[in-house]
């Protein structure tokens, strides 16, 4: 029996690779979203990156010619360049990277049943499996050149390695989940702070100082030691610590407006310091956005709190990562799909607050982490695509407890029919 289940684990990613692979050969570069010629959108200005990269050895992004950057984290170029080194910079390595992104695709697919076997079981894990590969958007985002897959796969994997950490609490378990943080971030910021959630974790379940000074030092040392090289680099070229990108400040900056409209109160009376900030630098930015947050705050505290609490959270879940059709598959039909996903993967996570573990508190902060996360800068369907693939972890379980559910109480009612004593008069 063991057998067939990993056998089902493993034609359902060749699967999912094969179906992604497909739509790289039907879509071909139809899926762009900007232009190489233009460098008008992340794509193309991440493949020109990674391969300005690979041909002068600086890091580039909106200037393609001579500026060094620290505008994006390393890790799609440095990715971009190694798989180009090897096929070249033409259609070749384009193809050849979404080959990758393909993998690495299949495999995020068979991370989500490892981390749902840690949790619920195999036949519950079988489910994600099932939900994961018939999730339309999945096969959009590996075929982009976008951090999204990449990002997705060290999201899974950071979060199996946690509860792996918290199940075990080995040393060598926390080295491996600093080297998966590390990787998570080197494509995406956000997951810098995640080593915070992690010491909540620790004492919630009322972790040994000792173990828990351990745990920091040993996590701590690992992820300096990867992320030195980027820190060192960025002095280098700055002459300045960055410690991760320096373009937080027009993302934030665009989080505080309402649904992406300009604050014209706030414009009539500091409209110098707004036209003069707006495209500024990151300070200038900065203090811009905090301004508009304090403004819009004493202002408007009804309607700009709404926004922030609802709102933005709203715009963040409710639309999938899917802006162009796939195999003619329609938007309305795969938005469908992602907002039964989102309701039932939501009512799994109310299910799972019963599970009073520190493996399902893991969970569930992991998940909360990178919703909350986005919520001080712009929020769209992008950044949650990742933070919908863990969903399918609690979706698999609500469908499995609303399987198992009836066949319960079928059993019930068989025995309790069972039980009944039957009079019988003479």
């Amino acid at each position: 029996m063991e057998k067939k289940r990993n056998w089902f684990v493993l034609w359902a990613c060749c699967g999912v690779f094969a179906v992604c692979v497909l739509t790289m050969l039907i879509h071909q570069n139809s899926l762009l979203l900007g232009s190489l010629g233009k460098l008008d959108n992340d794509d193309v200005r991440y493949l020109r990156s990674g391969q300005y990269l690979l041909e002068h050895g600086r890091l580039i992004y909106y200037n393609p010619v001579t500026t060094p950057s620290a505008f994006i984290m390393p890790g799609l170029p440095v990715l971009i360049a190694c798989i180009m080194k090897v096929f070249g910079t033409g259609d070749a390595g384009i193809y050849a990277f979404r080959i990758f992104q393909a993998l690495l695709t299949s495999a995020s697919v068979g991370l989500i049943y490892l981390i749902t076997d840690r949790l619920f079981g195999k036949r519950t894990a079988r489910f994600g499996v099932i939900l994961a590969a018939a999730y339309v958007p999945i096969y959009y985002a590996g075929n982009l050149i976008l951090t999204e897959t990449c990002f997705t796969f060290f999201s899974l994997l950071l979060t199996y390695l946690l509860l792996i950490a918290l199940g075990k609490n080995r040393k060598r378990d926390y080295i491996f989940l600093g080297l998966a943080i590390a990787g998570a971030i080197y494509f995406r910021p956000t997951a810098a702070m995640l080593p915070l959630v992690i010491g909540l974790i620790w004492l919630f379940r009322r972790e040994k100082l000792k173990l828990i000074i351990r745990n920091t030092i040993i996590l701590g040392l690992t992820l300096i030691i990867f992320l030195s090289p980027w820190w060192i680099r960025n002095y280098q070229v700055f002459h300045q610590f960055i410690p991760l990108t320096n373009s937080s400040a027009n993302p934030l900056l665009l989080g505080m407006l309402i649904n992406g409209q300009e604050p014209q109160d706030f414009i009539q009376e500091h409209e110098q310091i707004y036209q003069t900030y707006r495209h500024g630098s990151e300070e200038q930015q900065k203090e811009l956005a905090m301004m508009i947050f304090k403004y819009q705050i004493t202002h408007h505290p009804f309607i700009f709190g709404a926004w922030l609490v609802f709102g933005k959270l709203i715009r963040l879940i409710i639309v999938p990562f899917y802006w162009s059709p796939i195999f003619g598959i329609p938007y309305w039909l795969a938005a469908l799909q992602h907002v039964l996903y989102l309701i039932f993967s939501i009512a799994g996570l109310w299910k799972m607050m019963s599970h009073r573990t520190s493996v399902h508190y893991g969970f569930l902060s992991v998940v909360a982490y990178f919703v909350v996360i986005y919520l001080p800068f712009i929020t769209m369907e992008r950044y949650f695509y990742p933070t919908m693939l863990l969903m399918m972890i609690p979706l698999a379980y609500f469908i499995e407890q609303w399987r198992v559910l009836p066949m319960n109480r079928r059993r019930v009612r068989a025995s309790t029919v069972q039980e009944t004593p039957v009079n019988v008069s003479v």
